[in-house]
């Protein structure tokens, strides 16, 4: 970092924006690290498909409940020490893995973990929707949430390497601790932005008015709004596919199509971290497009179709024989969802109301962490009864449908919620 390097806050918000991402991809790291371990602990723990439903879904369950009182507590107290004490007490959690020798006990520490690391979600999008102009938010958006797609791609490498390497225990354990190192920026920058505030005129950019009057939000009117339930409702198909794959594509990679620990970890990383690229690309392409006129809704809109519409390539998966091109398919499955995660998450920044960007970002990860709580568990409970995945890409075919008319038609045209309006 150059000398004289933050002048202003339009400059400065870049390196935090920067250092949210990193924090998302060590979250989902974290989180997904189980996955990637499940496979070798079957017989230490005595664990079943269903079991293993249990143990991904328990940290959905901890996500689900916090995730509106996070954005509640980002809009009261602020970003930056709501961020520092929960990334603290994750890091620590997620280290407490490799201690652990009983179900229960990954049971528990899935639930704590899902509470703290609840907090990335609402903090990083209201941070956005409060530094970044409306053409601006879907290529900040696509970086942001490059990084839950970055963490299980490099996750799920160095877990192969790591495990076969040192065994599963220390993966959890230099997985929590090391990235304890990111408070150190992350206070360094916060403060000078919070320096750099106080010196801000009202004559510059909206990007530099961030001071915003707080009002007095009826969460009940929220949730009554359509254009909420249409956001809600959307991300819960959203949620119940992308955590489908995070919490069971290794199993499947490593029972189903009989690929080695290493070679899962190398085939799903190659899966998420395409689907990074996808994220980040698409959500600049349509900033462009609105830069150069066409309509927030439209855009928005079509990249959100496309990808749901890419998604639904799943269904025909079971019945091909070939691995490989089996793994081939999944990858283009989940890679074409990217079209669609920038531009949902800036659809939810474009239509929140001032002062409630954190609340709505919390209700809308709520429909995703809903949706991936119970994938896990029915997935579980399907291939315990039927052997097969074919029917939970069924299911993950049919949400995608889903998910396009929850977006088409209860979202309406994308602008601000007139809280005043009777719903």
């Amino acid at each position: 970092m150059r000398k004289g390097q933050f002048k202003n806050v339009k400059t400065i918000r870049w390196w935090i924006l920067a250092l949210l991402v990193i924090a998302m991809v060590n979250s989902y790291i974290d989180r997904g690290n189980m996955s990637m371990v499940a496979p070798l602990l079957t017989d230490f723990f005595e664990l079943d498909a269903q079991r293993k439903g249990y143990i991904f879904s328990a940290f959905l369950l901890g996500y689900a409940i916090m995730q509106i009182p996070a954005g509640l507590m980002v809009d009261r107290f602020g970003i930056k020490w709501t961020y520092t004490i929960a990334f603290i007490i994750w890091g620590i959690t997620a280290a407490s893995f490799g201690f652990t020798s009983a179900f229960w006990q990954l049971i528990v520490l899935r639930i704590l973990l899902g509470v703290w690391e609840s907090i990335s979600g609402p903090a990083g999008n209201a941070y956005i929707g409060k530094y970044f102009e409306e053409n601006e938010r879907g290529f900040a958006t696509g970086l942001l949430l490059s990084g839950s797609k970055i963490g299980p791609a490099i996750g799920a490498v160095i877990a192969g390497i790591l495990i076969d390497a040192y065994g599963w225990r220390m993966l959890f354990i230099l997985c929590g601790l090391v990235p304890l190192i990111w408070i150190v920026p992350w206070h360094y920058l916060y403060t000078k932005q919070e320096k750099l505030e106080l010196k801000t005129t009202h004559k510059n950019l909206e990007t530099e008015i961030v001071k915003t009057k707080k009002t007095k939000l009826s969460f009940l009117s929220l949730v009554k709004n359509k254009k909420i339930q249409g956001v809600f409702w959307g991300y819960f198909c959203y949620g119940y596919v992308w955590f489908l794959y995070i919490s069971w594509l290794p199993s499947y990679l490593y029972d189903e199509l009989g690929f080695s620990i290493k070679e899962t970890g190398w085939w799903a990383g190659f899966a998420y971290g395409s689907m990074a690229l996808v994220v980040v690309i698409s959500g600049y392409v349509s900033d462009v497009f609105i830069k150069r006129g066409r309509t927030v809704t439209k855009v928005r809109k079509t990249f959100v179709i496309a990808g749901f519409l890419t998604g639904t390539l799943i269904l025909p998966v079971p019945f091909i024989e070939d691995p490989v091109l089996a793994m081939i398919l999944v990858v283009i499955t989940i890679s074409g969802m990217g079209l669609a995660t920038a531009n949902t998450w800036a659809i939810t920044q474009s239509i929140a109301p001032k002062g409630a960007i954190g609340t709505v970002a919390g209700i809308h990860n709520f429909g995703a962490t809903i949706g991936g709580f119970f994938a896990p568990i029915v997935t579980g409970f399907l291939i315990q009864a039927t052997g097969s995945y074919m029917s939970t890409f069924v299911i993950a075919g049919v949400l995608m449908f889903v998910g396009i008319l929850c977006y088409v038609i209860l979202i309406g045209k994308v602008e601000p919620i007139d809280l005043k309006q009777k719903h």
